[in-house]
């Protein structure tokens, strides 16, 4: 039962974290023609700050979750590695599972929120100009906490399997 949520979990990671990725390409244009125009035809515009904003933030929600499913965030390797498997599992089952599990469980339920109010009272970014509306991007960051919630909790249930002598490693 575990295996198959598991497996989902982590093919919602893959997806939201190819979805972040996308996101890389279209900031990176934008920034060009921000400096192109600035710098070069001294045309700043107000707009390429505001989208680029949004679409970073974005690109961080959305690729999160990835970055958890493949445990590339940043940990003291040094001392890390030295470890025995199990007691990997053990500080790895804290951390994820009873410390920031509860952080961004919590995080995903404010932002859903956020997301679902501002689309109701068409909330407009206020920052320049252009003033779009904030629900999209408020949606794909809460969409990207509420995947890095599932991705923590399947972590920590790998995590305990192994503290409680359940070999995981298929179930990647």
């Amino acid at each position: 039962m575990f295996k198959r949520l598991g497996c989902i979990i982590d093919r919602l990671s893959g997806i939201t974290g190819f979805l972040g990725a996308c996101l890389v390409v279209p900031i990176a244009l934008v920034m060009f023609y921000e400096v192109v125009l600035r710098f070069f035809f001294d045309l700043p515009t107000f707009w390429a700050y505001e989208l680029t904003y949004m679409m970073a933030g974005a690109h961080f929600a959305l690729g999160i979750t990835y970055v958890t499913r493949e445990g590339l965030h940043v940990r003291i390797d040094f001392l890390y590695e030295r470890f025995s498997p199990r007691l990997k599992a053990g500080i790895d089952f804290c951390v994820s599972g009873i410390v920031v599990l509860p952080t961004v469980s919590w995080m995903a339920y404010l932002l859903v929120t956020k997301a679902i109010e501002a689309l109701l009272i068409g909330e407009l970014s206020g920052e320049s100009e252009w003033n779009p509306y904030v629900w999209p991007v408020y949606t794909a960051i809460a969409i990207g906490f509420v995947a890095f919630s599932l991705q923590l909790a399947a972590e920590a249930v790998r995590r305990w399997r192994e503290l409680i002598g359940i070999r995981t490693n298929a179930e990647h």
